[in-house]
């Protein structure tokens, strides 16, 4: 089979992401998870309120925010490049995601109007393979979260895969991924083999950050 051709504009990102989103079930792409162990611990360790605002990008059809409805927490935002992603977590949430936004939108020029207290990415910062697209990132990271701000980023470890939706990424080590956002303080290190729907794992690196004041 083709690999796809990978996607370098906003248009092609949207219409790429929109057809892995349309063509398979929720469980049918390796990074499902019906509990986001990493990501709630990581969250748990960044010590913020739970009316404090928190944004997951690149959410696709992921449970975190599911998970922090139930958990009381109140100001969340979920952004995506996939409308059919996102509907389908409008459904699953029903009324008590209510107060959940869930937006259409490219993190890579991402202007929201407003800070958030903690940044989540489980699995976007590793497609970027191209400096001015880490650059881009940057660029959204610095407008979205408010100084003294939590980061938390997962990406492939160094043993994980190095492709992922027929599409080339980039593997990083903890100290690999910290030092990739210059001048936030790491604040934990984590990871796991995560098991996919079909049976293989793969390895994921994780750090938490905090952005200086």
């Amino acid at each position: 089979m083709q690999a796809p051709t990978r996607p370098t504009d906003p248009n092609s990102r949207t219409d790429f992401w929109e057809g892995v989103h349309g063509s398979k079930p929720v469980d049918g792409v390796s990074w499902w998870q019906s509990v986001p162990e990493l990501s709630l611990g990581l969250v748990d360790q960044a010590d913020v309120d739970q009316g404090d605002p928190i944004i997951d990008v690149g959410a696709g059809w992921s449970t975190l925010v599911d998970h922090l409805v139930d958990r009381g927490y109140r100001d969340l935002t979920a952004i995506d490049l996939s409308t059919t992603a996102l509907n389908t977590v409008r459904e699953r949430l029903g009324p008590a995601g209510d107060h959940v936004v869930l937006q259409v939108a490219d993190v890579l020029d991402l202007h929201q109007g407003r800070t958030y207290a903690l940044w989540h990415d489980r699995a976007v910062y590793h497609f970027l393979t191209e400096p001015e697209e880490r650059a881009d990132y940057l660029s959204s990271l610095e407008r979205c979260l408010r100084p003294g701000g939590r980061v938390v980023v997962a990406t492939f470890g160094p043993d994980g895969p190095t492709t992922c939706s027929g599409l080339p990424i980039v593997r990083y080590t903890h100290r690999e991924l910290a030092a990739q956002f210059p001048g936030y303080e790491l604040l934990a290190t984590s990871g796991e083999d995560h098991v996919t729907p079909w049976g293989s794992t793969q390895q994921f690196t994780a750090v938490l950050l905090r952005r200086p004041l």
